[in-house]
């Protein structure tokens, strides 16, 4: 079957990746060059972790989308991905590392928890407050995004997927199966899927509150000298405080270290973002100031700006009409399920998989793992 995929990011690449292994042709569409550098799914690294609070399904879906990159790496014959785990801290009952422990449980996933003294002596860069405790999951760690995504690139090159580049859609007919592209050309087949990101609210604009475009922040620091080392063994880090959403990805395998803070994000339209602020960078940066010692002596090297969909309840946005199959609001945390994500919209895109269940699953309801 001909499936039209829009989009060059992770998913779009991943959903061409799973329909070539089914047998399918895929063309995928991308507004810009391949690979697109200026998208949300190019940088250094991405967090994959367990934690996910009270959201059971997500937390679930992580433990299938880890077996999925595996069958990526085989195909792709390289792997990047570092397996260095996960910290959260939780300093009151019911806060989010709090509930991810309860649904961990629920779950029967492994986890470790350790008192103030203990993160502070397998992350000696960080002050902790002596109430917190942290929840540590071994699984999980980084994705290594920009690699993967030119791995992706070069795989389905070299199997003769069209890739068709700078080539941008401005409408989608889905009664006619078709694409207009900004040239006027036409494409057409029995199935299309929408993986457009930010940019999805411009060829459905019924699905603007939905999976509304914001631009996102993120700094790359280099810590002082004295605690390079401790960093470089460092856990990823997700929720380290309960008023303030941050994360960092720590610098291995030739990265940088990176800090991100999800309320340094606001509205935007994609194709117009506000270019970097002078202090933006150092306004991320400041978020980790209670936690971490000697903080002045940090250098900024650079912020960078991501164009995101961030739906309301950050549940993931699909839609169905007739051929077409769409998934949206990715609220900063789609690129985990990258693998996955493909090869579950690939399924659904050609009738292996009910629209009914996939949207079910990508919204995270489901309540168990998945049998082997």
């Amino acid at each position: 079957m001909k499936v039209l995929v829009v989009g060059g990011g992770v998913i779009g690449l991943s959903t061409a990746w799973a329909l070539v292994r089914q047998g399918h042709d895929p063309v995928v569409f991308e507004q810009g060059p391949l690979p697109q550098t200026g998208g949300a799914s190019y940088d250094q690294h991405r967090l994959i972790r367990l934690p996910y609070a009270d959201q059971t399904g997500y937390c679930a879906m992580v433990v299938d989308a880890l077996k999925a990159w595996d069958r990526l790496w085989d195909d792709l014959g390289e792997r990047h991905y570092a397996e260095i785990g996960s910290l959260a801290l939780s300093t009151a009952e019911g806060d989010w590392a709090d509930l991810s422990r309860l649904t961990l449980d629920r779950l029967g996933l492994g986890y470790e928890t350790l008192d103030a003294r203990q993160i502070e002596e397998r992350c000696p860069f960080m002050t902790v407050p002596q109430d917190a405790w942290g929840l540590v999951n071994q699984r999980g760690g980084l994705l290594f995004a920009a690699r993967i995504v030119e791995a992706l690139v070069r795989y389905l090159q070299h199997r003769g997927v069209s890739l068709r580049s700078e080539s941008r859609i401005v409408s989608v007919d889905p009664g006619a199966g078709c694409l207009t592209l900004e040239d006027g050309s036409r494409e057409t087949a029995e199935a299309i899927v929408v993986t457009a990101g930010a940019w999805t609210a411009k060829l459905f604009p019924e699905l603007a509150r939905k999976a509304v475009p914001h631009r996102q922040v993120i700094a790359y620091l280099e810590p002082p000298e004295s605690q390079a080392e401790a960093w470089a063994r460092a856990p990823a880090m997700v929720h380290l405080l309960n008023d303030v959403d941050i994360y960092a990805a720590p610098p291995v395998d030739g990265t940088e270290l990176k800090f991100g803070a999800g309320e340094h994000r606001r509205p935007g339209d994609p194709d117009k973002l506000d270019p970097l602020g002078e202090n933006e960078a150092a306004e991320v940066a400041a978020a980790f100031r209670p936690l971490l010692r000697d903080f002045d002596d940090y250098k900024i090297l650079r912020g960078q700006v991501c164009p995101y969909a961030i739906s309301p309840d950050d549940r993931f946005v699909t839609e169905r009409n007739g051929g077409v199959t769409v998934i949206g609001g990715c609220s900063g945390h789609m690129f985990k399920f990258g693998a996955l994500m493909g090869e579950e919209l690939a399924k659904t895109a050609t009738g292996e998989r009910a629209y009914a269940d996939f949207r079910s699953w990508a919204e995270g309801r489901r309540e168990s793992l998945t049998e082997d």
